[in-house]
């Protein structure tokens, strides 16, 4: 017993209630975050004690690995506790290894993988009689197009699993779509196929509902229930706004049958859409791991955390009685705020989306300043953590509100430079063309690598660079707008980042440029440059091809296609007006 626990994912609320709760039984905790990340809230609770940051479990999963081995093995910890799946499934590879030094608060690699994989946790489900939306798995392009003409639309595209591995010690984030007629279904199926199989299943509307449970090798000794008022994105996601709501019979005794099939051993959260019209419900999915709502159940009076901790390091089953306060509200102050914006100013074109009435908006707004409010970041005993949030989400709608002023006078002086057709008058007389973006991996490499596929055949000499703003060069391009660009016939696959220098932006006759943002940060640097510089998006004079061609990095697959398909599309542009 060292009373010392290794948390990580340092930046998510769900790991600052768990240090809060080992932190009020004296636990020694370690934070673990990402490095190059911002300093994670965690950071600010005064129960953490030290912050130890690692390689992105994302871009450098063998790093990642490696370095928690070695930080672990140099340290003693009396547990381990990943909160997030990017963290979660790679650990869990290795827990054999890892659990010769300490305990960690994940299930062997094989269990997780049944709920991780949302194919098999389905097919057990089934076993189990348990509802879910009628479900049909497709493993390439092949199969889907033997079952296109028996499908009824909407459809919802869930990837199998949330995190696509690869070859190349990266791993892609995907997410659930819709889609509404078969082009649409064909085009994201597509992206998404590349990486994992697919599951289409029937839309079934309802209200987003989270059992959450700890479980003793399949037998349940502490559950929880909440019900999500708020979900971003709004057709369905992580709850912003939830409540304790008691905890449903049905709802359990689905919970309770696949805990025991699972011989689940540590906490789970089990996600259901439920019709109270109905009150039919179905099954989503299961996260083996802490939940992004954990906060409320903690404020709530189902320590989750602690008694994890004691069933787990001290082998004890036995769960205090107490009294599990209902109707209790926790509140995730930036993401709720931004879910406000969505609805008030109608963001999301989702067909699906009910919008929240004007009386209903009023009445969750003014549920902040109720008894049983809290936010997620919020403590009595330790209120640091809070008014970091509240600086962080204040400079973030400053930021906000002062750019959509700035970008609304921007735009209307750049769409006039797009309809007036500055940029293609400046592009048939230049011989040097640079593109530029931030990191050089993904939207200026596209561009450069299009223009010269599209010029191959040209008689005219031109030079073609790319740069980003990035400090770091010789980076390669992203794997994800690698694979998109290999299908359109594009080679990435080579490619060495460059860090803009004084020499390109002086060889350029044209920039381009991606965002405005971008065109004002170039400017700053090299004012010499503001007359030879455009947007890409201006080269192409009608609304085909936007403005601004945002960065994909780290986004839905679909926006990575989306992304190169723009750039592809202002290339071909360039390479008629040059040749």
């Amino acid at each position: 017993m060292y009373h010392k626990v290794l948390v990580l994912d340092g930046n998510e609320f769900s790991a600052l209630a768990i240090i809060r709760s080992l932190g009020r039984q004296n636990l020694k905790v370690t934070i673990g975050s990402e490095l190059g990340s911002v300093l994670p809230i965690s950071k600010y609770s005064k129960f953490a004690s030290e912050l130890y940051l690692y390689p992105n479990p994302l871009t450098h999963a063998n790093d990642f690995v490696e370095q928690i081995i070695h930080f672990i093995r140099q340290n003693t910890f009396d547990l381990v506790i990943p909160v997030t799946e990017k963290t979660s499934l790679l650990l869990a590879k290795h827990k054999s290894e890892i659990e010769k030094y300490t305990h960690l608060a994940i299930p062997d690699y094989e269990t997780l993988e049944l709920v991780s994989d949302k194919s098999q946790t389905f097919a057990i489900a089934k076993k189990e009689n348990i509802p879910f939306p009628q479900s049909l798995d497709v493993n390439d392009f092949d199969e889907l197009n033997e079952i296109l003409d028996s499908l009824t639309y909407p459809i919802v595209i869930k990837p199998s699993r949330s995190v696509a591995e690869s070859n190349d010690d990266k791993r892609t984030k995907l997410i659930v779509q819709y889609a509404f007629n078969k082009q649409e279904l064909l085009k994201k199926c597509q992206d998404v196929l590349c990486y994992t199989p697919v599951i289409l299943q029937t839309y079934f509307r309802g209200d987003g509902v989270g059992v959450e449970v700890l479980a003793n090798h399949g037998e349940i000794i502490l559950s929880f229930q909440h019900l999500r008022l708020h979900e971003m994105p709004l057709t369905g996601g992580g709850s912003c706004l939830r409540k304790s709501v008691p905890v449903n019979p049905q709802l359990l005794e689905y919970s309770t049958r696949l805990i025991k099939r699972l011989n689940w051993h540590g906490v789970a959260m089990l996600e259901f859409k439920y019709n109270s019209e109905t009150e039919e419900s179905c099954l989503m999915e299961i996260n083996g791991r802490f939940w992004g709502s954990l906060p409320l159940a903690v404020d709530s009076g189902a320590d989750f955390p602690y008694q994890l901790y004691r069933l787990l390091v001290l082998n004890d089953v036995a769960i205090p009685k107490n009294v599990i306060q209902i109707g209790r509200l926790n509140r995730k102050f930036k993401d709720d705020f931004y879910w406000l914006l969505v609805v008030l100013f109608r963001r999301d074109k989702n067909p699906l989306i009910i919008w929240s009435k004007p009386w209903q908006l009023l009445k969750d707004f003014f549920a902040i300043f109720g008894n049983n409010h809290r936010f997620d970041s919020f403590s009595y005993d330790d209120p640091k953590p809070f008014f970091i949030d509240n600086i962080r989400t204040f400079s973030w709608v400053y930021n906000l509100a002062n750019e959509f002023i700035s970008k609304f006078y921007e735009q209307r002086k750049f769409n006039y430079q797009k309809k007036s057709g500055t940029a293609i008058k400046r592009l048939k007389s230049a011989n040097r063309i640079l593109f530029l973006c931030y990191g050089n991996i993904n939207r200026s490499v596209s561009a450069h690598k299009c223009l010269e596929h599209h010029l191959s055949n040209s008689t005219k000499l031109i030079s073609i660079d790319s740069a980003g703003f990035h400090s770091q060069g010789n980076r390669p391009a992203d794997a994800t707008m690698v694979k998109i660009a290999a299908e359109n016939g594009i080679n990435l696959s080579n490619w060495s980042s460059r860090c803009l220098s004084q020499k390109l932006v002086d060889d350029a006759d044209v920039i381009f440029v991606m965002e405005i943002t971008q065109f004002h940060r170039l400017i700053k640097l090299y004012p010499n440059c503001k007359s030879k510089t455009y947007l890409l998006g201006s080269i192409i004079a009608d609304e085909q091809l936007p403005l601004e061609l945002s960065d994909p990095f780290e986004q839905s697959l679909e926006i990575y296609a989306q992304s190169f398909n723009h750039i592809n599309l202002a290339t071909k542009a360039m390479a008629n007006l040059i040749k």
